[in-house]
């Protein structure tokens, strides 16, 4: 079993990037434009967070698929 980095979410400065790791969180995996509806937040926006957390390894591409998932755990 992989251990997986711990996030403090209180140190992620991005409000839509802490919302979409908030949003991950309670909800599992998720699909790329389920999670932008949900929030209710621009396609542009929510495009430039959610690759700036695949970026910093914070979220992943679940088994290559159109779904998204955590890849840390936050605290």
């Amino acid at each position: 079993m992989q251990v997986r980095k711990q996030l403090d979410i209180s140190k992620v400065s991005n409000p839509y990037e802490k919302d979409i790791l908030s949003f991950l969180n309670a909800n599992g995996k998720c699909i790329y434009g389920e999670i932008i509806k949900e929030l209710k937040i621009s396609a542009t926006k929510g495009q430039e967070a959610i690759y700036s957390l695949i970026h910093k390894g914070h979220i992943k591409q679940a088994n290559k698929t159109s779904y998204i998932e955590l890849n840390v755990e936050l605290r």
